[in-house]
């Protein structure tokens, strides 16, 4: 037993060491993954393995550390938080584990508390020496990855496939953030002349405005009033528990404010919001950001006392350095939506600097198996579920591969059904929904004197297609893209089964628009299937409601203009074509419905106008050139549309319609002098 003992000891320590040297991103290895996604295995599974030896020698020695009262209630409140938040959230197994490789899952925040507990419970001696090793990672990580940024050369190069784990924006100015501070604190705190500080301090405000420069230029993400209006929705529809851990993306569909679904952004799924803190309450409702602040601000009080306490020192100012790196870290959980690297950093310094304080204020705490042990169940599982799912990750990939070299053949097939027998994952289901499309249209190409074994290859697929979207919604019903899935599945069936094919179809979109009634994407999809069916009333009313939804919505009006049209509505199809354009004004579509709807209405003016600009918008595309060149020629200007014609030609040389038309045209083309 003694042996035992020492062995998962040290296990525990050499593990927990790891999660303090390694949690600033650093030196993230390059795999099949991306840095984020291998980061995330990596500590999950090293903090698993660093509780588990940890409650093995606990047992064994029937010891556990002490911990302040505070700390104590911490630990459990968070952890509480997050067990009611999966309790209440409509889907508890992706809650806990999380749909694909979720940062934000339950699992994935229980681990928090553990990380600041196993590394507060290091012996005085090794979290020391941690404590420096973390201040010299924290600043050479980010000054050399800033030199990486600034520089080139192929040491640089080395280095930047080094810090792989740097590719997150946000995170990166939060470590320049952090170094940026340690500069203003070392350089007022070391004893050298004032002439080597000054240098730092320029360095540092440099850096600092480069924070504000990231900041300003990080990628798109909700604002604070549309995140806070969501987690209020949130709290009253939903309860204080949240929505449920990883879930900001369902809370985003459902409760984004008007404003949002009326801008640009409108089609972007935030997986988190405004900041770390806005996040949160809306995944682990209010009383999750509670403990949270209870756990992490009652770190930053224990860092702070250890710092009054200690006499002048080196321990003194590394202890003085955590207190400003966890008040910072406090501060920017508001303003930015950290980074799982990034709270993995939070509780790691919030660990190291636990402890010390007078040895009166603290109590036994064997009550802690309580807590620790079931975490323990919870990461041993997580770890298993984790196994799986970069297992079937990996064969996912190896299909991927596979379709885009060879295409959509059986081997794709083969490899995504070997994916979900590994790891039952609705996005697998439907990769292989998408699949069986791109095999369907492969199929519809071929010649074949035998159309019968055609048309049974093609059923046999289709309901192959059918199949394994149902199998998504069974996986997860609360996933609006795998009605979507079926829907399309369901269309597949229209060329040989028209009528149950619509049917079922309609039937699956619409349970699409039950669980995300604000997308106005899902009403162009039930209006292009209604268009399929030859139900013009039912393609205007579904394109009356996406509009409803967003007045401005390019492809709702671009689709209504082409309904008008067809009922020889010109006026109207024009205005629609006119507010298309105005909310699409980059795309070279709305700008040839315009034009073509204008050369019908003989506006040969602005039919050439609205011609001339979808052209310069896709100057490769020879049917808005040859719409220009009828606009041009019956508006009266041959010449150039001569000019076009002769470029058509040359591109398609054969072409008995074009040749034609430069005769027609030659006609009207004054012969030169």
């Amino acid at each position: 037993m003694k042996f035992l003992a020492t062995f998962f000891t040290k296990l525990y320590q050499y593990a927990t060491a790891f999660l303090v040297i390694g949690s600033p991103l650093f030196f993230v290895p390059g795999t099949a993954f991306t840095p984020e996604v291998t980061y995330y295995v990596t500590m999950m599974t090293v903090t698993a393995i660093a509780l588990l030896s940890y409650i093995i020698v606990a047992l064994i020695t029937r010891s556990w550390h002490s911990v302040s009262r505070l700390e104590f209630i911490s630990y459990f409140a968070f952890s509480a938080a997050v067990v009611l938040s999966v309790a209440f959230a409509r889907d508890q197994r992706t809650a806990l584990f999380g749909e694909a490789f979720n940062p934000f899952s339950g699992a994935s925040l229980l681990a928090l508390p553990v990380i600041v507990y196993l590394v507060r419970s290091l012996p005085d001696a090794l979290r020391l020496k941690l404590k420096y090793v973390l201040a010299i990672v924290l600043g050479v990580a980010t000054f050399v990855f800033m030199s990486a940024l600034m520089l080139t050369g192929t040491l640089i190069d080395t280095v930047k496939q080094l810090f792989l784990g740097f590719s997150d924006a946000v995170s990166f100015s939060v470590y320049i953030g952090i170094f940026v501070l340690g500069a203003y604190f070392f350089s007022r705190k070391a004893k050298f002349p004032t002439m080597y500080k000054a240098p730092i301090i320029i360095a540092a405000t440099i850096f600092l405005a480069w924070i504000v420069s990231i900041a300003s230029t990080d990628a798109v993400r909700p604002n604070f009033t549309s995140s806070i209006s969501v987690a209020k929705n949130v709290m009253m529809t939903d309860g204080v528990f949240g929505i449920g851990a990883g879930d900001y993306m369902r809370a985003w569909q459902l409760y984004r404010p008007e404003s949002v679904i009326s801008s640009s952004y409108f089609g972007y799924e935030f997986s988190q919001g405004f900041s770390a803190m806005t996040t949160l309450l809306t995944t682990i409702g209010v009383v999750g950001v509670i403990a949270l602040l209870l756990l992490t601000l009652s770190a930053l009080f224990s860092t702070w006392k250890t710092y009054k306490e200690t006499k002048e020192g080196e321990d003194h100012v590394v202890s003085g350095f955590l207190v400003l790196v966890l008040l910072y870290l406090t501060i920017m959980s508001w303003v930015v939506p950290l980074s799982f690297g990034m709270l993995i950093v939070w509780m790691v310094v919030a660990g190291l600097g636990f402890a010390k304080a007078r040895l009166s204020e603290y109590h036994p705490s064997k009550k802690l198996s309580l807590l620790l042990v079931p975490l323990m169940v919870v990461l041993v599982a997580n770890t298993y579920v984790l196994t799986q799912k970069v297992r079937a990750f990996t064969v996912f990939g190896q299909a991927q591969k596979v379709l885009s070299t060879n295409g959509a053949t059986e081997e794709v097939g083969t490899l995504l059904d070997r994916a979900s027998a590994i790891y039952a994952y609705d996005g697998f289901k439907r990769a292989y929904v998408e699949y069986v499309i791109a095999a369907e249209r492969e199929l519809l190409a071929k010649t074949s004197d035998n159309k019968d074994a055609l048309q049974a290859e093609y059923a046999t697929k289709a309901q192959a297609a059918v199949d394994a979207a149902r199998a998504a919604t069974a996986i997860n019903g609360g996933n609006y893209q795998n009605y979507v899935t079926l829907g399309r599945s369901y269309e597949l069936a229209l060329p040989f089964d028209k009528e149950n094919a619509y049917k079922n179809a309609k039937s699956s979109y619409e349970e699409a628009v039950k669980l995300y009634p604000n997308n106005p994407y899902l009403y162009i999809m039930l209006a292009r299937l209604e268009a399929s069916a030859g139900t013009k009333e039912g393609v205007r009313t579904q394109l009356t409601e996406a509009l409803k939804k967003k007045q401005n919505f390019a492809d709702a009006l671009y689709l209504m203009s082409q309904l008008e049209a067809s009922e020889q509505k010109i006026q109207e199809a024009i205005n629609y074509a006119v507010e298309a354009i105005k909310s699409a004004p980059e795309d070279p579509l709305v700008y040839t419905q315009a034009g073509l709807l204008f050369y019908g209405a003989k506006d040969y003016e602005n039919a050439v106008l609205a011609l001339n600009t979808a052209l310069e918008k896709d100057p490769n595309n020879a049917n808005i050139a040859y719409f220009l060149a009828l606009s041009l020629r019956d508006g009266g200007r041959p010449d150039l549309a001569k000019q076009i014609a002769d470029e058509l030609l040359k591109a398609n040389p054969d072409n008995a319609e074009l040749k034609a038309f430069i005769s027609s045209l030659d006609q009207k083309v004054p012969a030169k002098k």
